[in-house]
């Protein structure tokens, strides 16, 4: 019983401490140090955060999106959009999906393209699919075939 009363004074503590990050003026900028760091705890406090407090999901989306391309992070990152989907522009998600892929590979679109179509961001993904479908690489194109035919009815 003990043990389960320090963590809940622990929790209690943790849900004081986010209401006044979030109160803080310098939130994003701490935010997304926290996204680039390479501390594992900082990642994922923030993504926690993100999740809980999705206000500023939109100011940090490229540092996101480019995380969800990162083994690990996939599901918090997944998790802090899909609490912010409808606060994010379509067009500006489209951009920010289409920037993290300059160099893309393969495995990028897809992960990308599952991402999208989990928090059911269709204008991205459409961009994604269209980009993908004009790659010299056979299996960038494939990832276009393969979302077109699973999702093309979403698509816009």
């Amino acid at each position: 019983m003990e043990e389960w009363r320090s963590l809940v004074t622990a929790e209690q503590e943790v849900a004081r401490r986010r209401a006044e990050v979030n109160q803080l003026p310098s939130r994003v900028d701490l935010l997304a140090k926290a996204l680039s760091s390479g501390s594992a705890w900082d990642r994922s406090a923030a993504l926690d955060f993100l999740r809980l407090f999705p206000g500023d999901v939109p100011k940090l989306l490229d540092l996101l999106v480019d995380l969800s391309l990162s083994t690990g992070w996939v599901l918090p990152v997944r998790e802090a959009i899909r609490a912010a989907r409808k606060e994010i522009d379509p067009s500006q998600f489209a951009r920010v999906a289409l920037e993290c892929l300059s160099d893309g590979e393969a495995e990028d679109y897809l992960g990308l393209a599952y991402l999208l179509v989990e928090v059911e961001a269709w204008e991205a993904l459409s961009a994604v699919i269209d980009r993908a479908a004009a790659s010299s690489d056979p299996e960038i194109r494939e990832v276009s075939r393969s979302f077109t035919e699973s999702h093309g009815g979403m698509l816009p």
